[in-house]
């Protein structure tokens, strides 16, 4: 089979990031694809008359059309809420450039983990492959979902492990500076005996890099070591196995089309409204009728009669519901923190963003889980010890708040010698209680109490201005 075979699971997803694509992209891609409107009976058998002179009416049909950008802004939206957190990073000291030189094209592990997730969100699915460079330092290089074309899994050791992985790269022409015209090209990572391999090739497969052991470098092909694996983790929105997960805003852009497909034949409907059709009937031959509009009179003849074909319009409301329900199923899909309404609850927004932030979750943990892997990867393949490495990142997208009553109350019992002064401390910077066991806080009240470092109530005034936290008490007048 050629290098340009593609994994069945790829055929069958291709043309959900092929959707993916164009609604991020907008309504010039949706508008000047015609598979997302189809021309109505009416128009084609038109254009069969006169393929030119009816072209226009599809043409205003689909300028009608309005397209809604909610994938865009969810994705925004979704993407904000991450840009807050910050991954906890600790590498082996030989590896710390990698903290803030991280890709190919020179970026952090910040940029990467944000870019990785944005992907994920968008297409469920970003492959991550850890190279070396000719001087033997590691980097991250990330594809898109559709142009990574094949992969294969087979026993390995008694596990199935990735045997096979193929990327479609597109390489500028040589020769003209100014030109964006491109060559495509396959690079391709494979087992060969206990060794990973790797090598690029042209369209007709032939090879235009020569394969040699993944991790050769330098002019005269040193190799720093051989890897018993390939060094690639596919991230996913729900895990990091090679298969192909769900697209989390797929939902959101089907929604979108099909709002989009409504709106064609609303506008067209309002526009027939405002521009009734006039007849004439029982003209003699030699009147001629050229001009129509407020300034023009018609004379009819003897037998003559005119008229307005007027569209009605009954469907319209039915159409707007039609739209409406497909703004509600975007919103349900839970991808985007906005108002459906003004009257829309609090609890049905909170819904909403809850669900989203559960999506959210487990993209961020599967992509920290990613770029761990990368990094161990790169550690263990450079020599250091990959259990020196960490990439975390916790998952928390909503900005707690203090509640005044809890806060009253855990005043009582600072003061009382119940609790801890750090418990106190800890929810009135952050909202949230500590999580730890009740003898361990029992300790903390002891050691607090032996060195003095407990609160008293002459003091929480001044602790609770200094933390910028300071909430009302229940009832009382919170003017300045």
């Amino acid at each position: 089979m050629p290098v340009q075979s593609t994994n069945p699971e790829y055929d069958a997803h291709l043309p959900e990031w092929q959707m993916m694509d164009d609604a991020l992209e907008g309504e010039c891609a949706i508008s000047h694809n015609p598979k997302y409107l189809p021309k109505p009976s009416g128009m084609v058998e038109a254009e069969k008359l006169d393929p030119t002179g009816n072209a226009y009416l599809y043409l205003n049909y689909r300028d009608r059309a309005q397209y809604e950008h909610w994938v865009r802004d969810s994705l925004r939206s979704m993407m904000g809420l991450v840009s807050r957190l910050i991954p906890e990073i600790n590498l082996p000291a030989g590896l710390k450039d990698m903290e803030d030189n991280a890709t190919a094209d020179g970026f952090d592990l910040k940029q990467l983990f944000l870019r990785m997730v944005r992907q994920t969100i968008s297409h469920g699915r970003t492959p991550l492959v850890v190279n070396v460079d000719d001087s033997g330092s590691p980097y991250f290089s990330t594809y898109a979902a559709r142009n990574a074309i094949n992969w294969d899994t087979a026993d390995q050791g008694g596990r199935q492990d990735l045997v096979l992985a193929v990327f479609r790269e597109f390489r500028k022409k040589e020769g003209d500076r100014y030109s964006h015209d491109c060559v495509t090209v396959y690079r391709e990572f494979y087992m060969l005996g206990d060794v990973c391999y790797t090598a690029v090739r042209g369209d007709g497969g032939d090879l235009l890099e020569e394969e040699r052991p993944l991790g050769t470098v330098g002019n005269n092909n040193q190799l720093i070591r051989g890897l018993e694996y390939i060094p690639i983790i596919y991230c996913g929105s729900t895990d990091n196995s090679p298969g192909v997960d769900e697209v989390p805003l797929l939902t959101m852009a089907r929604a979108a089309v099909k709002s989009y497909q409504l709106s064609a034949d609303y506008f067209t409907a309002l526009h027939q409204t405002s521009h009734p059709q006039p007849w004439v009937a029982g003209l003699d031959e030699k009147v001629e009728l050229s001009v129509t509009g407020p300034s023009a009179a018609w004379d009819l003849g003897p037998s003559g009669s005119c008229g307005y074909l007027e569209f009605q319009g009954a469907g319209i409301t039915a159409v707007r519901a039609a739209m409406e329900d497909q703004k509600n199923a975007a919103l349900e899909a839970g991808a985007k923190v906005m108002d459906a309404s003004g009257t829309e609850s609090g609890e049905a927004r909170k819904t909403r963003q809850n669900d989203q932030h559960a999506t959210l979750h487990s993209i961020v943990i599967t992509v920290a889980a990613a770029i761990e892997q990368g990094l161990r990867y790169a550690a263990e393949w450079t020599g250091y010890n990959p259990d020196d490495v960490t990439f975390t990142v916790k998952p928390e997208f909503i900005i707690p708040e203090v509640d005044a009553q809890v806060l009253a109350e855990l005043q009582k019992a600072v003061a009382a010698g119940g609790i801890s002064w750090d418990t106190y401390w800890q929810y009135l910077t952050t909202g949230k209680l500590p999580e730890r066991a009740y003898d361990e806080e029992a300790t903390l009240v002891s050691d607090e109490a032996d060195s003095g470092r407990g609160l008293n109530l002459d003091n929480i005034d001044a602790v609770e201005k200094t933390a910028g936290r300071r909430q009302p008490a229940p009832g009382a007048d919170d003017t300045p």
